[in-house]
């Protein structure tokens, strides 16, 4: 490799870095301020005041994570309808035009309740949950949009019992108040592998 291909690699991930630390300097510092001021915030809390239009995350993983802690509030907490509907359009926030269309946000809302009520009826929780590490992220290009392709692993507890699912997340990069940002196209459950 060439010199000025190593220093353009090196800048690069210098400024990643700097994208992600101030990233989450930003979206820390309001918990922070909570925290001083002796408040202590819920997650569901923190989920709602997080900006999006602002501080939105960089990389499909903080997607993913963002996301994934919206996943957990909706199964393993006992949220009021408002609540509820205020943490999916948070979630919403994270989808791609597309997906917006395709889930009109009433039915999506109407689904996600009875989920949630066949969820607690099993009583079963999320009891953890893993997103692919950076490395593990796939990216692809077609057409000229740029698209990421990222798993996400599930534990959930049914009386006791561990169940794990895997879902792949189909991300596409769009361009948004001169921002990219990486939103949810899709996704599907991943198919066990025989071990």
């Amino acid at each position: 490799m060439s010199r000025k291909m190593i220093k353009n690699i090196v800048v690069g991930i210098v400024l990643l870095g700097l994208i992600v630390g101030y990233y989450f300097y930003l979206s820390s510092r309001s918990q922070k301020d909570a925290q001083s001021q002796g408040v202590e915030t819920t997650t569901v809390q923190d989920l709602l005041s997080c900006n999006l239009e602002k501080n939105y995350p960089a990389t499909p993983r903080e997607v993913m994570r963002y996301y994934n802690e919206i996943q957990e509030c909706y199964y393993n907490e006992d949220l009021d309808d408002d609540t509820l509907k205020k943490l999916m359009l948070k979630s919403r926030e994270l989808f791609d035009d597309e997906l917006l269309i395709e889930n009109p946000e009433d039915t999506q809302f109407k689904d996600l309740k009875e989920e949630i009520a066949n969820f607690h009826k099993e009583k079963r929780r999320i009891f953890s949950w893993k997103t692919d590490s950076v490395d593990e992220v796939e990216y692809n290009t077609l057409d000229g949009e740029n698209w990421a392709s990222i798993r996400s692993c599930y534990v959930l507890n049914t009386n006791g019992i561990h169940t794990k699912t895997t879902q792949i997340f189909l991300m596409r990069k769009v361009k948004k108040e001169n921002q990219d940002r990486w939103k949810i196209y899709g996704w599907d459950i991943e198919e066990n592998k025989p071990e």
